[in-house]
């Protein structure tokens, strides 16, 4: 898919930069800046300014028809005071208005047009015109106040409710990279506007522990990249997918080749039975001698682990015992800790007798999330499918900035 970015002759901005960065961070859009300059009459955008616009574009753009979308960006405000309009033509072209950006956010416009960019990919995705009245942080916000965008760019997140029903509508795989595109955005955006820096800025990353981790290191074994899958119990389903798919999809799918490594994915069902306390056997045959350790958390933490030797807990539970084995070790001989959380809460009848139990389970994977949200980066997932296709991309850009 084809967009061509436009910009007012007023428009301070660094349009090239802009262009290179999404072409590097995403894989199914192509992003071009157009040489020429949008010019808008009577600094006003009006139903027959938005016409003028639109008659000058395809008068000055000689091979428009090769594009799918074109977004133009400008000063200049609607008569509405809304953000932005899109025209359904072939091909649509959406007008962004950035006045008075300065009221609205102390963040640059460079963070501003990759959210933009990522509201129009959301609703290419959603023939429902869904919007939030609210503001919710999700990028379906319609955003009436519009000191919300700071909000939204801080967030860069898809709501659970509209996370699901986007990915209950998509039909295509077309519709599948778009929306690989638009995590990737929002996870870049969020990643640089809550740390209140520039997207396009180097220090955009957001934790000395993601950069500790983007250290090239070595592969613990010749023949690839070890991959170790850890969950507690509630993960049965998504577990036996993962498992079955992963190393696969991996391979077929064409990461492999881009990123020039292969993985082999394992978890504590390939160890052969054998004495010893279990949490010790998975961490020395397993965890200790991984390449990457992946975690995945639904309604619950699991059982804790417990120090034989004076009786206590040791750890929450054998999956976060696994996961702060990543977390607490900084050189590169310790595994990477890669970790997705289920987006829904629990459905708990408030008859159920172990309500309280599970209540309990949910509130301490939170506060789990909570801790580790300061030390890395973890993904939200609701469907495996999702889960699975998060999983493959991570892992090929993982593989890429960390591995020799």
């Amino acid at each position: 898919m084809k967009i061509l970015l436009v910009f007012d002759e007023n428009f301070q901005i660094e349009k090239e930069k802009i262009c290179d960065f999404l072409n590097k961070n995403i894989q199914y859009l192509h992003f071009t800046v157009w040489s020429g300059t949008l010019k808008i009459p009577n600094n006003l955008i009006t139903k027959d300014s938005f016409s003028a616009v639109l008659n000058d574009i395809g008068k000055s753009i000689d091979n428009i028809k090769e594009y799918d979308d074109i977004y133009c960006f400008t000063d200049v405000p609607y008569h509405n005071n809304y953000f932005f309009s899109h025209i359904y033509t072939t091909p649509s072209i959406a007008i962004i208005s950035f006045w008075q950006w300065g009221e609205l956010t102390n963040l640059p416009k460079s963070n501003g047009i990759i959210y933009f960019i990522a509201d129009i990919l959301a609703l290419m995705l959603d023939e429902s015109d869904f919007r939030h009245q609210e503001t919710t942080g999700c990028i379906y916000d319609f955003l009436w106040n519009k000191t919300g965008i700071d909000d939204g760019m801080r967030e860069g997140r898809i709501c659970p409710l509209c996370l699901e029903r986007i990915i209950g509508n998509i039909s295509s795989d077309d519709q599948q990279e778009l929306l690989s595109d638009l995590k990737i955005l929002l996870n870049l955006l969020s990643s640089a506007s809550k740390w209140n820096n520039d997207i396009l800025s180097d220090e955009s990353i957001p934790s000395k522990q993601e950069t500790a981790l983007c250290k090239k290191r070595a592969p613990s074994t010749e023949k690839g990249i070890l991959v170790m899958l850890a969950s507690p119990g509630d993960t049965v389903i998504e577990r036996k997918y993962i498992l079955s798919h992963l190393e696969s999809k991996f391979r077929v799918n064409g990461h492999e080749k881009r990123c020039g490594k292969r993985i082999m994915v394992n978890g504590w069902e390939d160890l052969p039975s054998q004495p010893g306390y279990p949490q010790d056997v998975i961490n020395r045959e397993l965890a200790e001698k991984s390449d990457i350790i992946v975690t995945l958390f639904k309604h619950k933490l699991g059982t804790p682990t417990i120090d034989l030797t004076t009786g206590k807990e040791r750890a929450a539970s054998g999956t976060v015992e696994e996961l702060m084995l990543a977390l607490n070790n900084y050189d590169n001989n310790s595994p990477l800790g890669m970790a997705y959380f289920y987006q829904k809460t629990p459905k708990i009848d408030a008859s159920a007798k172990n309500r309280d139990e599970l209540l309990k389970h949910w509130d301490d994977r939170e506060a789990f999330r909570e801790y580790i949200s300061t030390r890395m980066i973890y993904k939200p997932y609701l469907k495996k499918e999702e889960l699975l296709n998060d999983l493959l991309l991570d892992l090929e850009r993982v593989i890429v900035s960390c591995f020799e």
